[in-house]
């Protein structure tokens, strides 16, 4: 079986999201934006010449030194002249012999593409662009036809955010300089560099706490958000899931199946207070009772997914929330009402709650989920 190589594409642009497509599958974080830059670099004419196209998308696509060699890998496999399996035809003309451009290659130039091809590109080009209007949806505003694909874009963009955090964590384990150390070490080396002795710290796993509000003002998100906290236990596994309306149930347990189908079952037949009222403060007070001297600490974040629509008490919401805050690394409040065009948090709840928060963001669509990680990053 041959592999991955550009003359399997016919056209630029396919060429080029296949190759994108084969990076992702050796492990490197490309995702929708890397492949509309790497295809920018190519119509710049930076594709006319080997080395300059190499260094371009290198540039784009390795986020550290430590993935630059299997970046260089992937692409000398991918743009080589041949293929391993495969032999230029060659006739011989006069006195000397000359290779047969293959179609790939003149493909790969820009030339040679019929009526077909590229209406087959201008295809691609508009599935990008419905993905990139996916990712900017009120999930309140998807259709039913639509809600499958922004699952599977849900999926590989989680996947790939998944990855990333991963891979600064594990440049995070070779840890901080030690100061002290280094200086005791150098003494008497005179004019010579440094040599820099770093903390052997052990990094610390982060837990992540997330309470979704399933009352009936949340009706229009919480199904997707659900979708997201799943997806979550799927690529981050030290997670600690609750829903909450009137009463607050733990589920992650849960969440531990194979697939979504099996998770809304369990819970369909284990929770019964979907599109109810909502007491926020009442639900954070149990939470503080049952679970929040077990699970939170120094190195946890609490994230609550709600429009802070709150028909409880605000002054007990404000007192369960400080209680929290006192406890957690970082208090997030995601608020699906707040992407909305002009909104104002003059809810008595959100009111309430918000001087109790660190940071207060969206969660209407999926590219304000997907800002998470640089929460989570920051952390």
């Amino acid at each position: 079986m041959s592999v991955a190589h550009y003359t399997d594409h016919e056209g630029i642009e396919k060429s080029i999201i296949g190759f994108c497509t084969y990076c992702r599958h050796h492990k490197l974080g490309i995702g929708i934006n890397h492949t509309k830059e790497a295809l920018q670099a190519a119509k710049s004419g930076f594709i006319q010449d080997t080395t300059t196209f190499k260094f371009a998308l290198r540039a784009l696509f390795c986020t550290c030194q430590e993935e630059q060699p299997t970046f260089e890998r992937l692409f000398d496999i991918y743009w080589r002249k041949k293929r391993h399996d495969y032999q230029q035809r060659t006739t011989r003309k006069k006195r000397s012999n000359m290779a047969k451009p293959s179609k790939g290659s003149i493909v790969m130039m820009g030339f040679g593409q019929n009526k077909d091809q590229k209406e087959q590109e201008a295809k691609n080009v508009s599935g990008a662009n419905k993905m990139e209007v996916l990712r900017k949806t009120d999930f309140s505003k998807i259709s039913s036809m639509d809600t499958k694909l922004l699952d599977e874009l849900a999926r590989k963009l989680l996947e790939q955010m998944n990855v990333r955090l991963k891979r600064r964590l594990q440049m995070s384990k070779k840890g901080r300089i030690d100061i002290r150390r280094t200086i005791r070490r150098n003494i008497g080396t005179g004019d010579d560099l440094f040599q820099l002795v770093k903390k052997n710290r052990k990094l610390d796993k982060y837990r992540l706490i997330v309470l979704l509000d399933v009352s009936g003002s949340m009706d229009k998100y919480s199904f997707f958000l659900l979708k997201f906290i799943w997806s979550l236990k799927a690529n981050f596994k030290n997670i600690e899931a609750f829903i909450f309306s009137t009463k607050i149930i733990r589920i992650t347990d849960y969440l531990d199946k194979s697939n979504l189908e099996a998770t809304l079952s369990l819970m369909s037949e284990n929770t019964d207070n979907w599109s109810s009222g909502t007491k926020i403060g009442a639900c954070l007070l149990k939470f503080n009772e049952l679970y929040a001297k077990r699970i939170l600490n120094g190195k946890s974040m609490t994230i609550i997914l709600s429009d802070g629509l709150d028909t409880g008490d605000t002054n007990q919401l404000a007192m369960q929330l400080k209680k929290i805050r006192m406890r957690t690394n970082r208090l997030v409040w995601l608020n699906p009402l707040k992407g909305m065009e002009g909104y104002e948090p003059i809810a008595k709840g959100m009111k309430a709650a918000l001087p109790e928060v660190d940071t207060f963001r969206s969660a209407h669509n999926l590219d304000s989920l997907l800002e998470l990680e640089k929460i989570l990053t920051s952390v």
